[in-house]
Protein backbone atom coordinates (compact mmCIF):
# COMPACT_ATOMS: atom_id res chain seq x y z
CA UNK A 1 0.00 0.00 0.00
CA UNK A 2 1.01 3.61 -0.41
CA UNK A 3 0.20 6.50 1.92
CA UNK A 4 -0.51 9.87 0.36
CA UNK A 5 -0.99 13.50 1.39
CA UNK A 6 -2.74 14.18 4.67
CA UNK A 7 -3.20 10.45 5.16
CA UNK A 8 0.49 10.05 6.04
CA UNK A 9 0.52 11.70 9.47
CA UNK A 10 -2.47 9.71 10.70
CA UNK A 11 -1.15 6.38 9.43
CA UNK A 12 2.18 6.90 11.18
CA UNK A 13 0.74 8.29 14.43
CA UNK A 14 -1.55 5.24 14.78
CA UNK A 15 0.03 2.57 12.59
CA UNK A 16 -2.01 -0.39 11.40
CA UNK A 17 -0.69 -3.30 13.45
CA UNK A 18 -1.76 -5.75 10.80
CA UNK A 19 1.12 -4.37 8.75
CA UNK A 20 4.64 -5.72 9.13
CA UNK A 21 6.82 -3.34 7.10
CA UNK A 22 7.00 0.36 6.33
CA UNK A 23 9.14 1.95 3.60
CA UNK A 24 9.83 5.62 4.32
CA UNK A 25 11.63 7.28 1.43
CA UNK A 26 12.14 10.53 -0.46
CA UNK A 27 14.48 13.42 -1.21
CA UNK A 28 13.85 15.12 2.16
CA UNK A 29 16.16 12.99 4.29
CA UNK A 30 15.37 15.01 7.40
CA UNK A 31 11.67 14.22 7.02
CA UNK A 32 12.46 10.56 6.32
CA UNK A 33 14.45 10.30 9.56
CA UNK A 34 11.85 12.17 11.61
CA UNK A 35 8.95 10.05 10.36
CA UNK A 36 10.93 6.84 10.86
CA UNK A 37 11.84 7.85 14.41
CA UNK A 38 8.24 8.81 15.20
CA UNK A 39 6.95 5.50 13.85
CA UNK A 40 9.55 3.54 15.81
CA UNK A 41 8.35 5.16 19.04
CA UNK A 42 4.80 3.96 18.40
CA UNK A 43 5.87 0.39 17.64
CA UNK A 44 8.28 -0.37 20.50
CA UNK A 45 8.67 0.90 24.04
CA UNK A 46 12.30 1.95 23.62
CA UNK A 47 13.63 2.61 20.09
CA UNK A 48 17.18 2.63 21.50
CA UNK A 49 16.92 -0.79 23.17
CA UNK A 50 19.75 -2.88 21.63
CA UNK A 51 18.01 -6.13 22.63
CA UNK A 52 14.73 -5.44 20.85
CA UNK A 53 15.86 -3.08 18.08
CA UNK A 54 18.22 -4.21 15.33
CA UNK A 55 19.79 -1.70 12.93
CA UNK A 56 20.99 -2.82 9.50
CA UNK A 57 22.49 -1.03 6.52
CA UNK A 58 22.63 -2.16 2.90
CA UNK A 59 26.29 -3.01 3.51
CA UNK A 60 25.31 -5.28 6.41
CA UNK A 61 22.83 -7.09 4.17
CA UNK A 62 25.35 -7.35 1.35
CA UNK A 63 27.96 -8.86 3.66
CA UNK A 64 25.42 -11.28 5.17
CA UNK A 65 22.50 -12.10 2.85
CA UNK A 66 20.65 -13.78 5.75
CA UNK A 67 21.00 -10.78 8.11
CA UNK A 68 17.54 -9.36 7.41
CA UNK A 69 15.58 -12.62 7.48
CA UNK A 70 17.43 -13.77 10.62
CA UNK A 71 16.73 -10.47 12.38
CA UNK A 72 13.07 -10.52 11.36
CA UNK A 73 12.60 -14.12 12.55
CA UNK A 74 14.38 -13.69 15.90
CA UNK A 75 12.28 -13.73 19.05
CA UNK A 76 12.72 -11.16 21.81
CA UNK A 77 15.07 -12.31 24.56
CA UNK A 78 13.68 -9.80 27.06
CA UNK A 79 10.02 -9.81 26.07
CA UNK A 80 8.12 -7.12 24.21
CA UNK A 81 7.89 -6.21 20.54
CA UNK A 82 10.95 -6.26 18.29
CA UNK A 83 11.89 -3.81 15.56
CA UNK A 84 14.34 -3.99 12.67
CA UNK A 85 15.44 -0.67 11.16
CA UNK A 86 17.10 -0.90 7.76
CA UNK A 87 18.79 2.07 6.10
CA UNK A 88 19.78 1.93 2.47
CA UNK A 89 22.01 4.36 0.62
CA UNK A 90 21.29 3.24 -2.96
CA UNK A 91 18.40 1.75 -4.93
CA UNK A 92 20.37 -1.47 -5.44
CA UNK A 93 20.96 -1.76 -1.70
CA UNK A 94 17.24 -2.41 -1.20
CA UNK A 95 17.19 -5.65 -3.22
CA UNK A 96 17.43 -7.97 -0.15
CA UNK A 97 14.52 -6.13 1.46
CA UNK A 98 12.38 -6.48 -1.65
CA UNK A 99 13.15 -10.22 -1.80
CA UNK A 100 12.31 -10.66 1.89
CA UNK A 101 8.96 -8.88 1.51
CA UNK A 102 8.04 -10.96 -1.54
CA UNK A 103 8.78 -14.18 0.39
CA UNK A 104 6.88 -12.92 3.43
CA UNK A 105 3.82 -11.99 1.39
CA UNK A 106 3.93 -15.43 -0.23
CA UNK A 107 4.11 -17.13 3.17
CA UNK A 108 7.60 -18.48 2.58
CA UNK A 109 9.23 -16.78 5.58
CA UNK A 110 8.24 -15.59 9.05
CA UNK A 111 8.32 -12.17 10.68
CA UNK A 112 8.47 -11.79 14.45
CA UNK A 113 9.42 -8.12 14.28
CA UNK A 114 8.31 -4.88 12.71
CA UNK A 115 10.41 -3.55 9.83
CA UNK A 116 11.10 0.12 9.07
CA UNK A 117 13.11 0.86 5.93
CA UNK A 118 14.63 4.32 5.40
CA UNK A 119 15.73 5.32 1.90
CA UNK A 120 16.41 8.31 -0.30
CA UNK A 121 14.56 9.29 -3.47
CA UNK A 122 13.45 6.00 -5.05
CA UNK A 123 12.29 5.58 -8.64
CA UNK A 124 8.70 4.39 -9.18
CA UNK A 125 10.00 1.49 -11.27
CA UNK A 126 12.61 0.49 -8.68
CA UNK A 127 12.39 -2.84 -6.84
CA UNK A 128 11.50 -1.45 -3.44
CA UNK A 129 8.55 0.69 -4.48
CA UNK A 130 7.28 -1.96 -6.89
CA UNK A 131 7.34 -4.47 -4.01
CA UNK A 132 5.99 -2.30 -1.19
CA UNK A 133 3.22 -0.40 -2.95
CA UNK A 134 1.11 -3.44 -3.98
CA UNK A 135 1.92 -5.45 -0.82
CA UNK A 136 -0.90 -6.22 1.63
CA UNK A 137 1.31 -6.24 4.73
CA UNK A 138 3.46 -3.20 3.94
CA UNK A 139 3.09 0.54 3.50
CA UNK A 140 5.17 2.93 1.38
CA UNK A 141 5.45 6.47 2.76
CA UNK A 142 6.92 9.16 0.45
CA UNK A 143 8.71 12.18 1.94
CA UNK A 144 8.93 14.99 -0.58
CA UNK A 145 10.13 18.51 0.14
CA UNK A 146 7.48 20.31 2.14
CA UNK A 147 6.02 23.67 1.25
CA UNK A 148 6.68 26.74 3.36
CA UNK A 149 3.14 26.49 4.69
CA UNK A 150 3.71 22.87 5.78
CA UNK A 151 6.92 23.73 7.60
CA UNK A 152 5.59 26.80 9.37
CA UNK A 153 2.55 24.76 10.49
CA UNK A 154 4.98 22.16 11.82
CA UNK A 155 6.87 24.91 13.66
CA UNK A 156 3.63 26.33 15.09
CA UNK A 157 2.61 22.90 16.40
CA UNK A 158 6.03 22.18 17.91
CA UNK A 159 6.10 25.55 19.68
CA UNK A 160 2.49 25.20 20.87
CA UNK A 161 3.43 21.92 22.56
CA UNK A 162 5.88 23.99 24.66
CA UNK A 163 3.38 26.80 25.31
CA UNK A 164 5.02 29.12 22.77
CA UNK A 165 3.75 31.03 19.74
CA UNK A 166 5.19 33.35 17.08
CA UNK A 167 4.31 36.96 16.62
CA UNK A 168 3.73 37.89 12.96
CA UNK A 169 7.16 39.41 12.40
CA UNK A 170 8.96 36.42 13.93
CA UNK A 171 6.99 33.94 11.83
CA UNK A 172 7.90 35.77 8.63
CA UNK A 173 11.59 35.78 9.61
CA UNK A 174 11.63 32.14 10.71
CA UNK A 175 10.32 30.59 7.49
CA UNK A 176 13.43 31.24 5.35
CA UNK A 177 15.56 29.56 8.03
CA UNK A 178 13.72 26.24 7.73
CA UNK A 179 12.67 25.97 4.09
CA UNK A 180 13.75 22.89 2.18
CA UNK A 181 14.41 20.22 4.80
CA UNK A 182 12.55 18.87 7.84
CA UNK A 183 15.83 18.08 9.60
CA UNK A 184 16.88 21.73 9.38
CA UNK A 185 13.43 22.78 10.57
CA UNK A 186 13.58 20.50 13.60
CA UNK A 187 17.07 21.69 14.50
CA UNK A 188 16.09 25.36 14.32
CA UNK A 189 12.89 24.79 16.31
CA UNK A 190 14.78 22.88 19.01
CA UNK A 191 17.29 25.73 19.29
CA UNK A 192 14.48 28.24 19.59
CA UNK A 193 12.71 26.25 22.32
CA UNK A 194 15.99 25.82 24.20
CA UNK A 195 16.63 29.56 23.95
CA UNK A 196 13.19 30.46 25.32
CA UNK A 197 13.42 27.97 28.17
CA UNK A 198 11.11 25.19 29.36
CA UNK A 199 7.42 25.72 30.03
CA UNK A 200 6.71 26.46 33.67
CA UNK A 201 10.12 28.04 34.24
CA UNK A 202 10.00 31.05 31.92
CA UNK A 203 7.87 34.09 32.67
CA UNK A 204 4.40 34.26 31.03
CA UNK A 205 5.57 37.35 29.16
CA UNK A 206 8.20 35.16 27.43
CA UNK A 207 5.64 32.84 25.82
CA UNK A 208 5.64 34.82 22.57
CA UNK A 209 8.55 34.37 20.16
CA UNK A 210 9.71 37.71 18.78
CA UNK A 211 12.04 38.74 16.00
CA UNK A 212 14.75 39.39 18.57
CA UNK A 213 14.37 35.81 19.82
CA UNK A 214 14.72 34.46 16.27
CA UNK A 215 17.87 36.45 15.61
CA UNK A 216 19.41 35.46 18.92
CA UNK A 217 18.60 31.73 18.77
CA UNK A 218 19.33 31.18 15.08
CA UNK A 219 22.98 31.85 15.88
CA UNK A 220 23.98 31.87 12.26
CA UNK A 221 27.58 32.35 13.27
CA UNK A 222 27.42 29.29 15.48
CA UNK A 223 25.90 27.20 12.69
CA UNK A 224 28.55 28.44 10.27
CA UNK A 225 31.21 27.50 12.81
CA UNK A 226 29.87 23.94 13.04
CA UNK A 227 29.74 23.75 9.25
CA UNK A 228 33.44 24.64 9.16
CA UNK A 229 34.19 22.02 11.81
CA UNK A 230 32.43 19.30 9.82
CA UNK A 231 34.05 20.51 6.58
CA UNK A 232 37.53 19.97 7.99
CA UNK A 233 36.67 16.51 9.33
CA UNK A 234 34.96 15.22 6.20
CA UNK A 235 37.88 16.53 4.15
CA UNK A 236 40.43 14.59 6.24
CA UNK A 237 42.05 17.57 7.99
CA UNK A 238 42.53 15.92 11.37
CA UNK A 239 44.36 18.67 13.27
CA UNK A 240 42.18 21.41 11.79
CA UNK A 241 39.05 19.48 12.82
CA UNK A 242 40.31 19.12 16.38
CA UNK A 243 41.28 22.78 16.61
CA UNK A 244 38.07 24.09 15.05
CA UNK A 245 35.94 21.94 17.36
CA UNK A 246 37.80 23.33 20.37
CA UNK A 247 37.05 26.87 19.17
CA UNK A 248 33.41 26.03 18.48
CA UNK A 249 33.02 24.56 21.98
CA UNK A 250 34.52 27.68 23.50
CA UNK A 251 31.87 29.63 21.58
CA UNK A 252 29.05 27.55 23.07
CA UNK A 253 28.59 24.82 20.43
CA UNK A 254 27.12 21.57 21.76
CA UNK A 255 27.99 17.95 21.11
CA UNK A 256 24.38 17.24 20.14
CA UNK A 257 24.51 20.06 17.60
CA UNK A 258 27.77 18.71 16.19
CA UNK A 259 26.37 15.19 15.70
CA UNK A 260 23.24 16.54 14.03
CA UNK A 261 25.38 18.66 11.73
CA UNK A 262 27.48 15.59 10.87
CA UNK A 263 24.34 13.56 10.14
CA UNK A 264 23.03 16.28 7.87
CA UNK A 265 26.35 16.45 6.01
CA UNK A 266 26.33 12.66 5.51
CA UNK A 267 22.78 12.88 4.13
CA UNK A 268 23.76 15.69 1.76
CA UNK A 269 26.78 13.77 0.48
CA UNK A 270 24.63 10.67 -0.05
CA UNK A 271 22.06 12.73 -1.91
CA UNK A 272 24.75 14.29 -4.11
CA UNK A 273 26.10 10.83 -4.98
CA UNK A 274 22.69 9.31 -5.75
CA UNK A 275 20.76 12.29 -7.15
CA UNK A 276 23.50 14.62 -8.35
CA UNK A 277 24.69 18.03 -7.14
CA UNK A 278 21.41 19.79 -7.99
CA UNK A 279 19.46 17.43 -5.73
CA UNK A 280 21.88 18.08 -2.86
CA UNK A 281 21.70 21.84 -3.41
CA UNK A 282 17.91 21.73 -3.16
CA UNK A 283 18.38 20.22 0.30
CA UNK A 284 20.86 22.87 1.42
CA UNK A 285 24.29 21.89 0.09
CA UNK A 286 26.53 24.93 -0.48
CA UNK A 287 26.23 26.39 -3.98
CA UNK A 288 29.16 28.80 -4.32
CA UNK A 289 32.63 29.61 -3.04
CA UNK A 290 35.11 27.60 -0.95
CA UNK A 291 32.33 25.75 0.90
CA UNK A 292 30.93 24.43 -2.38
CA UNK A 293 34.42 23.41 -3.54
CA UNK A 294 35.03 21.54 -0.28
CA UNK A 295 31.67 19.79 -0.60
CA UNK A 296 32.50 18.60 -4.13
CA UNK A 297 35.81 17.17 -2.90
CA UNK A 298 33.99 15.33 -0.13
CA UNK A 299 31.52 13.83 -2.62
CA UNK A 300 34.48 12.45 -4.57
CA UNK A 301 36.30 11.28 -1.44
CA UNK A 302 33.52 9.44 0.41
CA UNK A 303 32.17 6.22 -1.11
CA UNK A 304 28.63 4.99 -0.49
CA UNK A 305 29.98 2.30 1.83
CA UNK A 306 32.08 4.78 3.81
CA UNK A 307 29.08 7.12 4.16
CA UNK A 308 26.98 4.22 5.37
CA UNK A 309 29.55 3.40 8.03
CA UNK A 310 29.81 7.07 9.00
CA UNK A 311 26.03 7.23 9.35
CA UNK A 312 26.05 4.22 11.67
CA UNK A 313 28.82 5.78 13.77
CA UNK A 314 26.81 9.00 14.07
CA UNK A 315 23.67 7.12 15.11
CA UNK A 316 25.68 5.25 17.73
CA UNK A 317 27.13 8.51 19.09
CA UNK A 318 23.63 9.97 19.30
CA UNK A 319 22.37 6.85 21.07
CA UNK A 320 25.21 6.99 23.58
CA UNK A 321 24.39 10.64 24.33
CA UNK A 322 20.87 9.63 25.39
CA UNK A 323 22.06 7.01 27.85
CA UNK A 324 22.03 7.80 31.54
CA UNK A 325 25.55 8.15 32.90
CA UNK A 326 27.05 8.49 29.45
CA UNK A 327 30.16 10.53 28.76
CA UNK A 328 29.51 14.24 28.08
CA UNK A 329 27.91 14.93 24.71
CA UNK A 330 30.81 17.20 23.74
CA UNK A 331 33.30 14.37 24.33
CA UNK A 332 31.24 11.84 22.34
CA UNK A 333 30.76 14.35 19.54
CA UNK A 334 34.47 15.11 19.46
CA UNK A 335 35.35 11.41 19.30
CA UNK A 336 33.01 10.94 16.35
CA UNK A 337 34.48 13.98 14.62
CA UNK A 338 38.05 12.71 14.92
CA UNK A 339 37.04 9.21 13.84
CA UNK A 340 35.56 10.63 10.63
CA UNK A 341 38.52 12.95 10.07
CA UNK A 342 40.97 10.04 10.39
CA UNK A 343 38.86 7.95 8.01
CA UNK A 344 38.77 10.76 5.44
CA UNK A 345 42.51 11.31 5.83
CA UNK A 346 43.16 7.60 5.19
CA UNK A 347 40.92 7.62 2.12
CA UNK A 348 42.51 10.75 0.69
CA UNK A 349 45.95 9.12 1.10
CA UNK A 350 44.86 6.24 -1.11
CA UNK A 351 43.96 8.56 -3.99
Amino acid sequence: MKATGRDIAARLAKPDRDLTAWLIYGPDRGLVRERANALAKTLVDDPDDPFNVTKLTDEDMKADPAALSDSMAALSMMGGDRLVRAQIATEAGGAPIAEFLKDFEAGKTLAEAWLIVEAGDLKPAGKLRKTFEPAKKALAVPCYAETGRDLISFADEALAAEGLSFDAEARARFLPLIEGDRGVARSEIDKLILYKGPQGVREPSDDVVTLADIEASAAAGGEAALDRVVDTAMSGQVKAADDSWARARAGGASGVGLVRNIQRRIDLLSEAKSGGPDAAMRLGAPRFGPAADAFKRQVSLWSDRALDQARQAAFEAERQMKRAGAAPAELLGGELLLKLALRADAMSGRR
